[in-house]
């Protein structure tokens, strides 16, 4: 096997080979922490090693390699074949420089090569004998160690160094241990170190036994040569850790930096299918994929009976290949469970496609980022920066001060987050509105303070309780908007929820006063966790702190935070959060809004009964079937798309789309055909509408990607004029008053989940207090229509609820501790929170609560208020489906005009 010179070769212009080439540049240029696979790609067909060769020609640049890079000619040498690992080695090596990457070592590698080519006397002798082998071959490869060697001379047969008499005796035993044993043994602990998983891989394949003994029975005898393929398997496992290890940068590393892509194989000969290429290729994609790799790219021809044993993607022709290439960078599932793609030819096809001709012209050659410094100047830089920080040292701020005042701390994404104790101060937020909020909620604090000052205990007069509101208050630069997260609407409904309970409680001097503490979690929870924690040693210094509402979004930060609050004894109200999954969290959590799966039941009974599509004559009929939009990684999305999937009676089908962000994933398994973006997202539901225009959208993904997906679909209103989405509570967030979907989208009918309230609103005399105080509050300010605004949102009064009900429990326990103040603690709070607000619950605005752990145990209201919202152009939103509990004497158990019975 012969490196080929030149490099001249171009790559021949099959139709889709544009796309194909731009598809390899996007893997071998994709950021390390960003790959998530390693990529095979397998090309058969008469032209392949054609394609194989002009890929080195265009990886070999203009003036030198572009990226590192192996080419093996005519590898075909059976698996007797010696050198392959020498010779991808030995040109990774030359390309890796020549790249600016500095020399690149392989010493796992080398290692075991060395002890395959060691001679079998030494192998199975003692293992000190391997040892000082192994120390040799370095020592020829290592000046320092070939050096150090020289210094203390070689050993005569009796272990002393020359001649010269005890002293001499003794001074050349320490010298020899000094310069040659203690070298030979750091070599030794270091190899062990290198190869800790050839170790672990040794035991499970032969036992335990000793670093040595492995090593030594690594390489079979000569009457044993079918166990070459163990040798094989552990060499490509050696070149695999070795290369992975070689892309690590850091400080004082910067050719290691410079290795920013991966390192590419190709093979123009592959062989047959017992080939040592073909077992190479073999071991290296499972390898590989059980080890999370991602550091090479490999490209094959000559693939015939390779994918026989290990299943692959097949594609004909480089345009479908390109297109799944590029899908498989933006979609991890896409490629998860393969590890090879197979590129047939056809062999009717010619290399004289006009549009790949041109685009290979236009693009050449792989685009390379420069340097602007060379490796010694970057490095050089970086050291004299570290000394200015180091002389700037003194002058830093200690540790314990982050900037942040009050009670907030550094949080994960660089803003100032955390409670802020029972002493007044705002978070750190660059809302206005929600500034203005917290502002109410400050000055309402203020006024218990002055109106309780004059309150004595011993009076019989209710001290005030402190209640923490949990929430994402501000963030980095990119920071999701807290108004569209619904953070706003929540604020407003504690804070005239907190104005209601204190005026009753101030002017009858019989109920509890609240202070509320607004704790900032950070964007969408990063911080959660720790805002807990600090939360509960306020709490441990502070017996007024009785609680906890918020924690409204479904999150696994959200779920270790409620597990914090849980041990500590404080009890938790939520809000808006609607995830089966938050009451498998801590015993102390008590839900307000329905869970997904009430909701996604009301979904599924609504979607096949109610006439929710739009005819083209302008009827009114059902839907024959249904297509959800999902999101696989999100629990919240995921959980709401499982349980539709369990309820609906009629054919569904599943599209899966997660958008591209930073959020923390959960990767419970969703059945569903994965789409990598909105364009194609709004083409999937386009033509499956246009097969069956009888079809609903039933949008499970979060409110905030809609305008977005209504957007791509207006584009394509030719072939889908109208479209009946069904969403859940997230499309609440949307904002309807203000971002009208229908100006987005004309043909749009829109239906979605209300966690109760809405039009319903003045159906129970909370709901009527709600309503007054939020007009009084905002009339002027928020929407000219406020009726109409807190109809379509219904955190405000989700919100509302929550503190309302924990201030009626808080009520209930100062009751039972015969007005005591001294017994009125969080414990005695929780204890009434479980046992529930006696037999009818509590009536609120958003239906009636009864989330008690007594009875059922699962701290949820069974029969919760749902509604599904219509909500069309130019017409009066209008409650389509109400289920549940309106007040403890108005139960719906049917919904619709034709009576259909309540999930």
């Amino acid at each position: 096997m012969t490196d080929l010179d030149g490099g001249t070769r171009e790559l021949p212009a099959y139709r889709g080979m544009g796309e194909f080439v731009d598809a390899l540049e996007q893997l071998i240029r994709q950021p390390r922490r960003r790959r998530s696979w390693l990529p095979v790609v397998l090309l058969a067909g008469p032209a392949d090693r054609h394609i194989a060769a002009g890929l080195r020609g265009w990886l070999n640049g203009e003036h030198g390699p572009l990226t590192p890079h192996a080419y093996v000619a005519d590898a075909s040498g059976g698996p007797e074949a010696p050198d392959l690992f020498d010779e991808i080695g030995d040109q990774l090596r030359r390309t890796t420089r020549a790249c600016d990457g500095g020399r690149l070592r392989l010493p796992g590698l080398w290692l075991l090569k060395t002890v395959a080519a060691a001679p079998e006397h030494v192998r199975s002798g003692p293992w000190r004998g391997l040892r000082d082998h192994l120390y040799a071959r370095h020592r020829e490869e290592s000046t320092l160690a070939h050096a150090l060697w020289n210094v203390a001379g070689e050993e005569r047969g009796d272990g002393i160094r020359g001649d010269g008499g005890i002293a001499a005796a003794v001074w050349n035993f320490l010298v020899g241990w000094a310069f040659q044993g203690l070298p030979r043994m750091l070599f030794v602990t270091r190899a062990k170190r290198r190869l800790s998983w050839f170790t672990a891989w040794a035991d499970r394949q032969r036992g335990p036994a000793s670093f040595f003994d492995h090593l030594s029975d690594l390489v079979p005898p000569a009457s044993r040569p079918e166990r070459l393929e163990d040798l094989d398997r552990v060499l490509v496992q050696a070149m695999m850790t070795d290369l992975e290890r070689a892309v690590r940068g850091g400080f004082p590393r910067p050719w290691r930096r410079r290795r920013a892509h991966r390192f590419v194989l190709l093979f123009d000969r592959a062989g047959d299918e017992h080939s040592r290429v073909q077992r190479f290729i073999r071991e290296l994609r499972n390898e590989a994929k059980d080890r999370g790799a991602t550091s090479l790219l490999v490209v094959a021809a000559g693939v015939d009976g390779l994918a026989s044993l290990i299943p692959d993607e097949e594609k004909t022709g480089f345009d479908a290949a390109g297109d799944w290439l590029a899908d498989g960078l933006t979609d991890f599932r896409l490629v998860a469970s393969v590890t090879g793609l197979v590129v047939t030819v056809p062999d009717d096809e010619t290399p004289d496609d006009p549009r790949a001709a041109y685009q290979l012209r236009r693009r050449r050659r792989l685009r390379v980022r420069p340097h602007r410094l060379g490796p010694r100047a970057e490095l050089a830089v970086e050291l004299t920066t570290v000394a200015l920080l180091a002389g700037l040292l003194p002058f830093v701020p200690l540790p314990g001060d982050d900037g942040c005042a009050g009670g907030t701390f550094r949080g994960s994404d660089g803003s100032c987050v955390g409670p802020q104790g029972p002493t007044l101060g705002s978070p750190v937020v660059s809302d206005p509105d929600v500034r203005e909020v917290l502002g109410r909620i400050e000055r309402q604090n203020a006024a218990v303070e002055a109106a309780t000052a004059e309150w004595r205990p011993e009076d019989g007069l209710p001290m005030p309780r402190t209640v923490f509101y949990i929430g994402p208050l501000s963030g980095g630069d990119d920071a999701e908007d807290p108004v569209r997260g619904g953070t706003l609407a929540q604020l407003r409904g504690v804070a005239l929820a907190q104005e209601r309970s204190n005026a009753l409680a101030i002017g009858s001097r019989e109920r509890v006063p609240l202070r509320v503490v607004a704790a900032d979690a950070g964007d969408r929870f990063r911080d959660a966790v720790q805002v807990a924690r600090h939360v509960v040693d306020l709490a441990a210094d502070d017996p007024s702190v009785v609680g906890v509402v918020g924690m409204a979004q479904s999150r696994d930060t959200v779920y270790e935070a409620l597990e914090v609050l849980s041990r500590a004894g404080l009890p938790v109200v939520g809000i808006a959060g609607t995830a089966d999954e938050l009451l498998d969290h801590g015993t102390h959590y008590y839900q307000n809004a329905p869970t997904n799966s009430r909701a996604a039941a009301a979904m599924a009974a609504f979607a096949g009964d109610a006439a929710l599509i739009t005819t083209a004559d302008g009827g009114r009929v059902a839907a024959e079937r249904a297509v959800v939009v999902a999101d696989a990684r999100d629990a919240y999305s995921s959980g709401l798309a499982r349980s539709f999937q369990e309820s609906y009676p009629r054919p569904l089908e599943t599209l899966l789309y997660t958008p591209s962000n930073d959020l923390p994933r959960d990767e419970g398994a969703l059945p569903g055909e994965s789409v990598p973006s909105l364009e194609r997202l709004a083409g999937e539901v386009c033509g499956r509408l246009a097969t069956e225009p009888r079809t609903a959208l039933v949008w499970a993904a979060r409110g905030s990607e809609l305008p977005l997906f209504l957007e791509e679909l207006r584009r394509r209103t030719e072939g889908c004029p109208r479209v009946s989405v069904l969403g859940g509570d997230e499309i609440s967030n949307v904002r309807i008053t203000e971002e009208e979907p229908w100006n987005v989208f004309p043909g749009l009918d829109l239906y979605y989940v209300l966690d109760g309230g809405g039009p319903l609103l003045w159906e129970s005399p909370e709901g009527q207090a709600f309503a007054d105080a939020y007009e009084g509050a905002y009339g002027g300010t928020d929407a000219a229509d406020v009726s109409r605004a807190v109809g379509l949102d219904p955190r405000p009064a989700l919100a509302w609820d929550a503190l309302r009900y924990f201030g009626a429990a808080v009520d209930q326990a100062w009751e039972t501790t015969g007005r005591v103040n001294d017994r009125l603690d969080r414990d005695l709070v929780q204890g009434v929170l479980y046992q529930g607000l006696g037999p009818d619950g509590f009536d609120g605005a958003t239906g009636r609560l009864d989330p008690s752990g007594a009875d059922g145990g699962r701290r949820e209201t069974e029969d919760k208020l749902v509604i599904i919202l219509g909500v069309a152009a130019g017409r009066a939103p209008e409650a389509e489906l109400v289920c549940g509990a309106v007040t403890g004497e108005d139960v719906r158990t049917t919904w619709g005009e034709g009576n259909h019975p309540c999930p």
